[in-house]
């Protein structure tokens, strides 16, 4: 990897990183000023910002004529957020989810891997199908608004809402900070998607093998901060929570946009990795289920099984 090509990627990691940060911030004291709790920011608004990485990559690689990358990507984060993200977090402490609302979202999940694998069986994801996608997600923030106005007012709830941020002083200063938000997302989409490709070029890989490993590493960054920040403070809600509406928007958001705007290969890919995708999501079942515990063998073994998914596809390139 050449130099430039380094600094490009890093550069544009670290603005997507602070344009997701500042734009949820935005978005969240925006709702904030008009009267919607916290829980539910938390649970739409906070939970779906992790993904603004992806979305932002994935839509400028489509539009570009690279939208391999943008399925690559999807494909890579969500098995990097249950293998990794999750792992690494149940390592620090043991997870354990309490808040009702969020027990439904691990079907939910799984059923969005599902339906994103489906689309792309045929060897493509159409137009057709990212806006069927985008439609099921749309679903799923309406029964997401629903379910959390029936959540208790317990002591989980109030934990979760204790991450949501503060509005800014005035409309102005939210206003400010959603706008400082977009152009650092969009320049970061630039440059990572730009040092990525040239990356590719050097080492004649597919674009769907660079997708599904460097840029998905890099687009990841937010749900592995937000992961690692909730559980060391006993989050064990916003943790889960983070991962799971993260590939839930990745598999239905990020897809259906970027394929509403060019339909989606998945050749490049294959399905050593999509399907290694959909076992990662099936084997998160069993883990969190069982009584909504991660515990730190559990942690151990979704790392293990990342890393087995990544020695797979990059020897299958």
């Amino acid at each position: 990897m050449a130099p430039v090509d380094a600094a490009q990627i890093a550069a544009g990691l670290i603005a997507l990183y602070f344009g997701a940060d500042w734009l949820v911030a935005a978005a969240s004291g925006a709702a904030r000023r008009l009267g919607v709790s916290p829980l539910l920011i938390g649970l739409t608004v906070v939970a779906l910002g992790t993904s603004l990485p992806e979305l932002f990559v994935g839509v400028r690689a489509a539009w570009g004529g690279h939208a391999a990358i943008s399925l690559g990507n999807v494909v890579g984060a969500n098995a990097i957020n249950i293998g990794l993200v999750l792992g690494i977090a149940a390592l620090i402490r043991p997870l354990v989810v309490e808040l009702r609302v969020l027990k439904w979202d691990l079907p939910a999940m799984l059923g969005a891997a599902l339906l994103m694998a489906a689309a792309a069986a045929d060897g493509e994801v159409s137009r057709a199908e990212g806006a069927a996608l985008l439609a099921c997600m749309a679903a799923y923030v309406g029964l997401n608004v629903v379910f959390a106005r029936r959540e208790r007012r317990t002591r989980a709830a109030l934990r979760f809402e204790a991450g949501v941020e503060e509005p800014a002083i005035s409309w102005r200063g939210d206003a400010l900070r959603g706008v400082a938000g977009l152009a650092a997302l969009a320049l970061g989409a630039e440059l990572l998607l730009a040092g990525a490709l040239a990356v590719a070029a050097s080492l004649d890989a597919t674009e769907g093998i660079v997708g599904l490993t460097l840029v998905a590493i890099g687009t990841t960054c937010p749900e592995l901060v937000t992961a690692v920040v909730a559980a060391a403070r006993r989050q064990g809600d916003i943790a889960f929570g983070n991962v799971v509406g993260s590939n839930i928007a990745n598999a239905l958001a990020v897809v259906g946009a970027s394929s509403a705007l060019r339909p989606l290969p998945a050749s490049d890919l294959g399905w050593t990795a999509i399907g290694g995708m959909l076992l990662l999501s099936v084997l998160a079942v069993p883990v969190m289920w069982r009584g909504f515990r991660v515990t730190r063998p559990e942690g151990g073994l979704l790392i293990g099984a990342y890393f087995v998914f990544l020695a797979l596809n990059v020897r299958a390139q």
